[in-house]
């Protein structure tokens, strides 16, 4: 029985499918569906928001909503699903294969259900494949979605 999915989930479209299948697989069990999402802290991948020019832009950039954060995106999908067994859990680290490792023995998942490439193109070209160590690494079955 699966009683706990451990989806490590960044927002990337690869992502988002394997959410929506770790879903469908743990609906009919009951499962807790656990989204973690791992940020490296110095990814140069992402450009920083601009400084405003001037006093009325800062105001304007003030009142603009934030961008959800991806467990945001998870939380509103899972909801839609109408799973209501799921938890978030938000991690800092320089090495997210090492962290999602941990948290899914830790955490005593079950699965581990992943997408095969996300966002991070350059830690991948530096470290390797997320999914790739988490399949040769965890002590659970590892379902990877493309």
């Amino acid at each position: 029985m699966m009683k706990k999915i451990l989806v490590p989930f960044d927002g990337s479209e690869t992502a988002l499918r394997a959410l929506e299948f770790a879903a469908g697989i743990g609906k009919p069990f009951g499962s807790e569906i656990m989204v973690v999402n791992v940020i490296v802290p110095y990814d140069y991948t992402k450009v920083p928001p601009r400084k405003p020019k001037n006093a009325i832009e800062e105001a304007e950039m003030a009142a603009k909503e934030p961008d959800p954060t991806p467990l945001d995106i998870a939380k509103g999908i899972l909801d839609k699903l109408g799973c209501t067994t799921a938890s978030y859990r938000l991690i800092v680290d320089i090495d997210p294969a090492e962290r999602i490792l941990e948290y899914a023995k830790t955490a005593e998942a079950d699965m581990i259900v992943l997408g095969n490439r996300g966002m991070g193109m350059l830690a991948e070209l530096l470290m390797g494949s997320v999914s790739m160590k988490i399949s040769q690494y965890a002590e659970c079955p590892v379902v990877i979605v493309k």
